[in-house]
């Protein structure tokens, strides 16, 4: 036989001793756990096409909604209105839906509500003959 060989036959194995504990030793306890890192995602992530087809639809609604005024009076109160419907539609697209199309739809109301103001400030104050 090779040494190579015997080096691998168990018949010749090397058996050492058990080790034993010194009589009163005590063990140390275990450290405890370690938590885990939190992990903090995004229950609805807001992704780039969903706010853009939030805007595009929004735009579409308050032209419309535009276009069916006859008056200026009529073109306040009638964006006033679709400005709270709108709002309304973000406010649950935000909660339940698409967070993409709650901001984009919101974002398209806001300016809605910030034009349906400044025309019924320049209706009020009567602004047209200031620049004549």
């Amino acid at each position: 036989m090779t040494s190579a060989q015997q080096s691998w036959d168990s018949s010749g194995a090397w058996d050492p001793a058990p080790q034993r504990q010194p009589p009163g030793y005590v063990p140390q306890p275990a450290p405890p756990p370690v938590p885990r890192r939190p992990r903090f995602r995004e229950s609805g992530p807001v992704r780039w096409w969903g706010v853009l087809i939030g805007v595009c639809v929004s735009l579409v609604y308050y032209v419309l909604v535009g276009l069916v005024s006859w008056s200026t009076t009529s073109l306040i109160g009638l964006f006033l209105a679709a400005v709270l419907l709108g709002g309304s539609a973000g406010t649950v697209l935000i909660t339940r839906g698409d967070r993409g199309m709650g901001v984009g739809v919101a974002a398209v109301s806001g300016a809605a509500l910030s034009v349906a103001i400044t025309v019924l400030a320049w209706n009020t104050f009567n602004l047209d003959q200031a620049f004549i």
